[in-house]
C-alpha cells in the first residue's frame, strides 16, 4: 500500500508530538518531583498531563484551521460511516475473546491467581452501574487521547509513512507518552517498572499491537475517531477493568494475549481484499481533504 504522494508534508505534526509529550511529562512527573503523589494536588496535575493528546490537537485545529475542515473533523468525531456497527461488534468479541484467553493462560501457564473482577462483581449486583463503567472507559484514556492520536496524528503519519509504518510510530509515541506513568506508585506502569526490564519492553510491544486495532477501526470505518476512540475504550474495559484486580503475572498474560489478537488482526489487514479497500476509500477521503481545505 503506497503512501499518497504529495500529502506527506505537515509541518504541524513534529510541533504536536513535542508538546504533546513534554505536556504530559511536565505535569504526569511534576507529583513525584515534588513529592505529592497521592494529595488532591499531586492527583489533579498527573491526570491533567494525561489530557495533552486531545487538547493540543484541538488548540492546533481551531487555531489553524479552516471552518469548513474543524466542522469535518467535529463529524468524525461523533459518527462512522461504512460497516460501522459490525467493526464495533467485531471489536467488543475480540477484546472479550483476548480477555478470556489472558485469563486461561495466565492461570494454567504462569501459576498466577485469577484475576477478582471486582467490577463484574458489582455488576451482577447492580446492572445499571454499566453507565458509570464506562464513562470511566471512555474518560480514562479514549477521550484524552484518541482526538489527538487517530484524529490528528494517524492520517499524516499514514500519508506520510503508509499505514503499517505509521501505526507503528504512532504506538511507540503512545508508548514514550506513558514515561510518567512508570515513575508513579499505583499506576500499573510502575509496578511493572519494579518487577522487571522484560515486563516494561512489553508493555511498549503491547501498545504498538493495540495502536493497529485501534488503526484498523479507524480505517475501516472510514476515518471515524469515534470508532478508534471505542476500540481504545473496549480495550481497557474488557482488559483491564473488568478483571481488575489481579496480579503480575495476570498482567502480563493480557499484555501477550492481546498482542498476539492483534497479530492476527495484523495478517488479516495484510491479506483481506476488503480492508485494502477500506484503506483506499480512507486514503481517498483524506486527500479530498487536503484538496478542498488546503494542508490541513
Amino acid at each position: 500500500m503506497k503512501r499518497i504522494a504529495g500529502f506527506d508534508s505537515d509541518k504541524k505534526l513534529a510541533l504536536f508530538f513535542a508538546v504533546t509529550l513534554l505536556w504530559t511529562w511536565a505535569f504526569g512527573m511534576s507529583p513525584v518531583f515534588f513529592g505529592i503523589t497521592g494529595t488532591p494536588l499531586g492527583t489533579f496535575l498527573f491526570y491533567f498531563g494525561g489530557g495533552a493528546p486531545s487538547i493540543v490537537a484541538v488548540v492546533i485545529i481551531l487555531r489553524t484551521w479552516p471552518k469548513s475542515a474543524i466542522r469535518s473533523y467535529f463529524v468524525r468525531c461523533l459518527r462512522f460511516r461504512g460497516p460501522g456497527w459490525k467493526i464495533l461488534l467485531f471489536l467488543v468479541l475480540f477484546f472479550a475473546a483476548a480477555s478470556a484467553a489472558a485469563v486461561l493462560f495466565g492461570t494454567a501457564l504462569l501459576d498466577s491467581p485469577p484475576p477478582e473482577m471486582a467490577w463484574i462483581k458489582i455488576l451482577a449486583a447492580r446492572p445499571y452501574m454499566i453507565i458509570p463503567m464506562l464513562l470511566i472507559s471512555l474518560i480514562s484514556g479514549p477521550l484524552n487521547e484518541e482526538l489527538g492520536w487517530r484524529g490528528y496524528a494517524q492520517d499524516r503519519l499514514t500519508a506520510r509513512y503508509g499505514l503499517y509504518k505509521g501505526t507503528v510510530i504512532l504506538g511507540l509515541a503512545w508508548g514514550v507518552w506513558h514515561l510518567a506513568w512508570f515513575f508513579t506508585p499505583g499506576q500499573a506502569q510502575h509496578e511493572m517498572a519494579q518487577r522487571s526490564v522484560w515486563e516494561c519492553a512489553m508493555f511498549f510491544v503491547f501498545v504498538v499491537a493495540q495502536s493497529f486495532v485501534v488503526s484498523f477501526a479507524y480505517v475501516s470505518t472510514r476515518r471515524s475517531i469515534l470508532a478508534g476512540a471505542f476500540a481504545h475504550m473496549m480495550c481497557n474495559f474488557l482488559t483491564s477493568q473488568l478483571l481488575a484486580p489481579f496480579s503480575g503475572p495476570m498482567r502480563l498474560s493480557v499484555m501477550l494475549s492481546v498482542t498476539v489478537f492483534s497479530i492476527a488482526l495484523v495478517v488479516y489487514m495484510i491479506r483481506s481484499r476488503k480492508f485494502k479497500e477500506a484503506y483506499r476509500t480512507a486514503q481517498s477521503d483524506f486527500a479530498d481533504d487536503r484538496k478542498r481545505y488546503g494542508s490541513v
